[in-house]
């Protein structure tokens, strides 16, 4: 991120992070620039286990945010790991959508979370 070190206070993110491939370096990137005690607040889809590998291949399930979400508690524990604590999930629900394959039903979470940069 072309930002300087401590320099943000808040960083908003609406289902991106899923589609980077560090998605660890991204949130070690985030942390890195945010001031102390500045904050993130990452809406997301994580999955509930590993999916299919023909799904995580696949260019409709990356183009719909699929293909790269992480399991959950893997999600947080990058999360954690970047160096943020006071971790919270907002929100969290079930993610749906008309003609979803079967197979993907139950295993797809939306997940708002939020996480400090302490001091």
């Amino acid at each position: 991120m072309p930002l300087d070190d401590d320099s943000i206070d808040l960083i908003i993110s609406n289902c991106v992070i899923n589609l980077a491939p560090d998605k660890a370096k991204a949130f070690r990137e985030a942390h890195r620039v945010l001031k102390p005690g500045g904050r993130i607040m990452v809406s997301d889809l994580v999955v509930t286990e590993k999916l299919p590998e023909h799904i995580r291949r696949s260019l409709e399930a990356w183009a719909g945010c699929v293909a790269g979400a992480m399991i959950k508690e893997e999600y947080l524990d990058a999360i954690k790991s970047a160096g943020f604590g006071k971790i919270s999930i907002d929100e969290e629900h079930a993610f749906l959508e008309a003609n979803m394959s079967e197979e993907l039903k139950g295993k797809i979470l939306s997940v708002s979370v939020r996480a400090f940069k302490l001091a």
